[in-house]
């Protein structure tokens, strides 16, 4: 679960890619308090948990978006 508050607390460069299943408004509140270098994205039509055992790469949508996902966090 996103929490704003949280951000005060992260002290480096992070990444947020959440899906469809974490409120947007608290996403963005969270961004909003990060003081770091930051990338945070919500793939709005994949599942929570999309870039790990519960994404169905079977699913051409969901793969590509798996994939996005993973070029984002290797090559930023």
């Amino acid at each position: 679960m996103v929490h704003a508050g949280d951000a005060a607390n992260v002290r480096i460069p992070t990444m947020m890619l959440a899906s469809r299943d974490e409120p947007v408004d608290d996403v963005k509140r969270y961004e909003e308090n990060l003081k770091v270098a930051k990338h945070v994205e919500v793939f709005g039509d994949q599942i929570h948990g999309f870039m790990s055992a519960r994404g169905d790469l079977k699913d051409a949508k969901v793969k590509a978006e798996y994939e996005r996902g993973y070029k984002l966090a290797l090559f930023p």
